[in-house]
């Protein structure tokens, strides 16, 4: 079995309702995203997928939540933005993107340089 991870960043803001603390405030992240996908057929040139490939179709899913204000976009308008929230959207997005292609392993999201989660489907 091969896995590739790709690492991508991009900054949002959101604010967590419910929350006891100073997370409840309308705040910031600059988000570091790693997107690992897996499989085990390489193609006719040694590699499963391209690096450049995968990062395209990443920025893409990236693109609609960069520079935004999580809280207004779906679904989290229902659910708190918080990274767990966030790496299984990322994840489901990313599964359905590359569908035939390779198969999400799992993705991780930090939004601190201490600070991470990881999803991933069993």
């Amino acid at each position: 079995m091969y896995e590739l991870t790709v690492e991508r960043e991009f900054s949002a803001a959101h604010m967590m309702r419910g929350h006891p603390g100073a997370c409840a405030r309308l705040h910031g992240h600059n988000y570091r995203v790693l997107l690992t996908v897996e499989g085990e057929e390489l193609d006719e040139t040694g590699i499963l997928v391209d690096f450049a490939d995968l990062r395209r179709v990443f920025d893409r899913i990236l693109d609609d939540l960069d520079h935004r204000n999580l809280n207004e976009l779906e679904p989290f308008t229902q659910v708190n933005p918080s990274s767990e929230h966030l790496a299984r959207y990322l994840y489901g997005r990313a599964a359905e993107a590359l569908d035939g292609v390779v198969r999400v392993s799992r993705v991780t999201v930090c939004e601190s340089g201490t600070s991470c989660v990881t999803y991933r489907e069993e």
